[in-house]
């Protein structure tokens, strides 16, 4: 029996990659976790899941830019030492950043482990009795070889699931014919994308379209984007062994 967490930016994120897990590697939805890890504000999401025992903590931070506020308020850097943390994980955007200063900004939360970049490492610590133990880490950039964020995720996804693709490019011409004079704030890449999912799903589940994000995450069936699978097959080893590098 392991325990897992999981560290991503906001309740979209943990939505989508929840969905993932559930769907694609047979993960189920819990609860509770048992270190009682609780949401501190309105803007952070917290959702466990399970799997042969082992439990998985997805932790939404609340937000870009706050991952080193969520490490300190639920004393993460603690747990680490003093509970059986088996492995942690970060998944976060990429906007316009390099992968060193992504990974930089992350490790800068941490006291006694790194994380690397699409890398399990094998970080070798102290417990609180003093005791060795180890504790496996991956630092997950999204997307992986372009500008974004999530939002850029989900149309690379839905470009990549035959049913869903005519759809998406129709919406992204849409969006791009706004950019001309209509709406200026869409040639900010970011807004842009963010414009398209919300329109894409809009129209995909008009009746839904007051809805929340959630709704419109399980009337996809995720788990036939190469693309997706691809991005996440980090994933897979969550809750066996891993791959690592000392």
């Amino acid at each position: 029996m392991i325990t897992e967490i999981m560290l991503v930016e906001g309740v979209s994120d943990i939505q989508l990659i929840s969905y993932f897990l559930q769907n694609v590697y047979g993960w189920k939805f819990q609860k509770d976790n048992r270190y009682k890890i609780k949401p501190l504000d309105e803007y952070e999401h917290i959702e466990t899941l399970s799997k042969n025992e082992n439990q998985l903590i997805l932790c939404g931070v609340g937000g870009n830019g706050k991952f080193a506020h969520f490490v300190e308020q639920h004393h993460i850097n603690d747990m680490i030492i003093e509970e059986e943390i088996a492995t942690l994980m970060v998944v976060t955007d990429r906007d316009e950043d390099s992968n060193a200063k992504i990974g930089r900004i992350i490790n800068n939360s941490f006291k006694n482990i790194s994380v690397r970049a699409d890398q399990w490492i094998n970080n070798r610590i102290t417990g609180s009795f003093g005791q060795p133990k180890n504790i496996n880490t991956y630092l997950m950039i999204i997307p992986a070889n372009e500008s974004g964020a999530l939002e850029k995720v989900i149309i690379n996804a839905l470009s990549d699931i035959v049913e869903e693709s005519d759809l998406v490019h129709e919406v992204v011409r849409f969006i791009d014919y706004l950019k001309i004079g209509l709406v200026p704030e869409l040639s900010k890449v970011n807004k842009a994308n963010k414009a398209t999912v919300g329109t894409f799903f809009s129209i995909r589940n008009p009746q839904n379209a007051m809805r929340s994000f959630g709704t419109f995450i399980s009337k996809i069936d995720w788990s036939k984007s190469e693309y997706l699978k691809n991005l996440f097959l980090p994933f897979k080893y969550l809750g066996e062994e891993k791959p690592t590098e000392n």
